[in-house]
Protein backbone atom coordinates (compact mmCIF):
# COMPACT_ATOMS: atom_id res chain seq x y z
CA UNK A 1 0.00 0.00 0.00
CA UNK A 2 1.65 3.34 -1.17
CA UNK A 3 0.88 7.21 -0.44
CA UNK A 4 3.03 10.20 -0.33
CA UNK A 5 4.27 12.37 3.07
CA UNK A 6 2.91 15.78 3.42
CA UNK A 7 5.43 18.44 2.10
CA UNK A 8 6.19 20.11 5.41
CA UNK A 9 7.11 16.92 6.48
CA UNK A 10 9.45 15.71 3.57
CA UNK A 11 11.13 19.27 4.19
CA UNK A 12 11.80 18.84 7.66
CA UNK A 13 13.12 15.01 7.20
CA UNK A 14 15.35 16.56 4.42
CA UNK A 15 16.43 19.50 6.94
CA UNK A 16 17.64 16.85 9.34
CA UNK A 17 19.38 14.36 6.77
CA UNK A 18 21.60 17.83 5.46
CA UNK A 19 22.47 18.24 9.73
CA UNK A 20 23.63 14.47 9.68
CA UNK A 21 27.28 14.66 9.88
CA UNK A 22 29.09 11.92 7.30
CA UNK A 23 31.07 10.16 9.83
CA UNK A 24 27.91 9.35 12.06
CA UNK A 25 26.67 7.12 9.05
CA UNK A 26 28.17 3.54 9.37
CA UNK A 27 29.41 1.89 5.96
CA UNK A 28 26.82 -1.50 5.79
CA UNK A 29 28.04 -4.06 3.33
CA UNK A 30 26.92 -8.05 3.87
CA UNK A 31 27.69 -10.99 2.20
CA UNK A 32 25.60 -14.15 1.74
CA UNK A 33 26.73 -18.10 1.75
CA UNK A 34 24.42 -20.64 2.03
CA UNK A 35 26.74 -24.22 2.04
CA UNK A 36 23.34 -26.22 1.37
CA UNK A 37 22.56 -24.42 -1.82
CA UNK A 38 26.05 -23.79 -2.63
CA UNK A 39 25.01 -19.96 -3.41
CA UNK A 40 27.42 -17.15 -2.35
CA UNK A 41 27.27 -13.44 -2.56
CA UNK A 42 29.90 -11.30 -1.82
CA UNK A 43 27.67 -7.46 -2.07
CA UNK A 44 24.35 -8.96 -1.12
CA UNK A 45 24.06 -5.22 0.86
CA UNK A 46 25.74 -2.34 0.35
CA UNK A 47 24.78 0.92 1.40
CA UNK A 48 25.24 3.97 3.98
CA UNK A 49 23.17 3.53 7.46
CA UNK A 50 22.35 6.19 10.04
CA UNK A 51 19.93 5.26 12.72
CA UNK A 52 17.92 8.30 13.69
CA UNK A 53 16.73 9.48 17.03
CA UNK A 54 13.35 8.40 18.64
CA UNK A 55 12.17 12.10 18.92
CA UNK A 56 13.19 12.49 15.51
CA UNK A 57 10.42 13.62 12.80
CA UNK A 58 11.55 9.93 11.25
CA UNK A 59 9.55 8.19 14.26
CA UNK A 60 6.64 10.93 14.34
CA UNK A 61 6.12 10.53 10.89
CA UNK A 62 6.72 6.64 10.42
CA UNK A 63 4.77 5.53 13.31
CA UNK A 64 1.79 7.41 11.89
CA UNK A 65 1.36 6.01 8.96
CA UNK A 66 2.26 2.44 10.55
CA UNK A 67 -0.75 2.66 12.56
CA UNK A 68 -2.71 4.34 9.58
CA UNK A 69 -1.78 1.41 7.17
CA UNK A 70 -1.99 -1.49 9.99
CA UNK A 71 -5.50 -0.34 10.66
CA UNK A 72 -6.62 -0.08 7.12
CA UNK A 73 -5.29 -3.31 5.62
CA UNK A 74 -3.86 -5.66 7.75
CA UNK A 75 -5.00 -5.27 11.36
CA UNK A 76 -1.77 -7.63 12.78
CA UNK A 77 -0.84 -7.38 16.70
CA UNK A 78 1.76 -4.63 16.96
CA UNK A 79 3.29 -3.69 19.81
CA UNK A 80 4.84 0.20 19.98
CA UNK A 81 8.09 -1.27 18.91
CA UNK A 82 9.43 0.46 15.80
CA UNK A 83 12.35 0.40 13.64
CA UNK A 84 13.93 3.37 11.66
CA UNK A 85 17.10 3.26 9.49
CA UNK A 86 18.26 6.41 7.12
CA UNK A 87 19.84 4.95 4.11
CA UNK A 88 22.08 6.05 1.37
CA UNK A 89 22.74 4.09 -2.06
CA UNK A 90 25.99 5.94 -3.87
CA UNK A 91 26.85 4.23 -6.89
CA UNK A 92 27.07 0.22 -6.90
CA UNK A 93 24.77 0.82 -3.38
CA UNK A 94 22.02 -1.88 -3.76
CA UNK A 95 20.30 -4.61 -1.65
CA UNK A 96 19.53 -8.30 -2.93
CA UNK A 97 16.12 -10.10 -2.58
CA UNK A 98 15.51 -10.39 0.75
CA UNK A 99 12.70 -10.57 3.51
CA UNK A 100 12.12 -8.68 6.35
CA UNK A 101 10.15 -10.80 8.72
CA UNK A 102 11.57 -11.94 11.97
CA UNK A 103 14.81 -10.36 13.05
CA UNK A 104 13.88 -7.43 14.84
CA UNK A 105 16.09 -5.44 17.76
CA UNK A 106 13.34 -5.67 20.51
CA UNK A 107 13.64 -9.39 22.42
CA UNK A 108 10.83 -11.35 21.62
CA UNK A 109 8.92 -9.36 19.14
CA UNK A 110 9.06 -10.06 14.64
CA UNK A 111 9.05 -7.21 12.10
CA UNK A 112 5.47 -7.58 10.49
CA UNK A 113 5.27 -4.37 8.33
CA UNK A 114 7.52 -2.34 6.22
CA UNK A 115 8.17 0.89 5.04
CA UNK A 116 10.19 2.53 2.62
CA UNK A 117 9.97 6.29 2.60
CA UNK A 118 11.45 7.77 -0.80
CA UNK A 119 13.52 11.14 0.30
CA UNK A 120 15.41 11.89 -2.79
CA UNK A 121 13.81 13.43 -6.24
CA UNK A 122 14.43 10.97 -8.55
CA UNK A 123 16.38 13.55 -10.73
CA UNK A 124 19.04 13.05 -8.52
CA UNK A 125 20.27 9.61 -9.00
CA UNK A 126 19.62 6.62 -11.93
CA UNK A 127 18.52 3.24 -10.72
CA UNK A 128 18.34 1.96 -6.96
CA UNK A 129 14.74 1.17 -7.94
CA UNK A 130 12.63 -0.21 -5.22
CA UNK A 131 10.89 -4.04 -6.38
CA UNK A 132 8.55 -5.57 -4.04
CA UNK A 133 6.84 -9.07 -5.00
CA UNK A 134 3.31 -8.69 -4.33
CA UNK A 135 1.09 -11.70 -2.96
CA UNK A 136 0.16 -12.82 -6.15
CA UNK A 137 3.75 -13.08 -6.91
CA UNK A 138 4.00 -10.57 -9.55
CA UNK A 139 7.03 -8.17 -9.23
CA UNK A 140 6.28 -4.74 -8.64
CA UNK A 141 8.49 -1.23 -9.08
CA UNK A 142 7.82 1.50 -6.59
CA UNK A 143 7.40 4.51 -7.46
CA UNK A 144 10.46 6.86 -6.82
CA UNK A 145 8.68 10.15 -6.33
CA UNK A 146 10.42 12.00 -3.47
CA UNK A 147 7.63 11.47 -0.55
CA UNK A 148 6.36 8.32 -1.83
CA UNK A 149 5.68 6.01 0.97
CA UNK A 150 5.25 1.88 0.19
CA UNK A 151 4.15 -0.21 3.42
CA UNK A 152 3.94 -3.68 2.80
CA UNK A 153 4.15 -7.11 4.84
CA UNK A 154 7.60 -8.30 5.91
CA UNK A 155 7.06 -11.15 4.30
CA UNK A 156 7.41 -10.10 0.92
CA UNK A 157 10.25 -10.35 -1.25
CA UNK A 158 11.99 -7.21 -2.21
CA UNK A 159 15.36 -5.64 -3.42
CA UNK A 160 17.54 -2.19 -4.36
CA UNK A 161 18.84 -2.55 -7.48
CA UNK A 162 22.01 -1.01 -7.85
CA UNK A 163 22.37 2.88 -7.67
CA UNK A 164 24.31 3.92 -11.60
CA UNK A 165 24.54 7.42 -10.46
CA UNK A 166 23.80 10.43 -7.94
CA UNK A 167 22.40 9.22 -4.05
CA UNK A 168 19.43 7.92 -3.03
CA UNK A 169 18.32 8.57 0.45
CA UNK A 170 15.50 6.48 1.70
CA UNK A 171 13.80 6.11 5.17
CA UNK A 172 13.12 1.98 6.08
CA UNK A 173 11.13 0.80 9.00
CA UNK A 174 9.42 -1.57 10.58
CA UNK A 175 6.73 -2.20 13.13
CA UNK A 176 7.11 -5.11 15.16
CA UNK A 177 4.72 -7.38 17.27
CA UNK A 178 4.51 -10.77 18.72
CA UNK A 179 5.15 -13.90 16.35
CA UNK A 180 2.83 -14.61 14.08
CA UNK A 181 0.77 -17.74 14.87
Amino acid sequence: YHLKVADPEINEMKNFINQIPEDNYRHNQLTYEDDHRDIYIEKYRSCEIYAPPEDSVFFRVGRKIFHYINSKHFEYDLADKFEFQILKYRPGGHYEWHIDYGSCFYYGLDRKLSMSIQLTPPEEYHGGELQVVDYGNHTLMIPGDLGTVIVFDSKLPHKVWPVTWGQRISLVGWANGPRLR
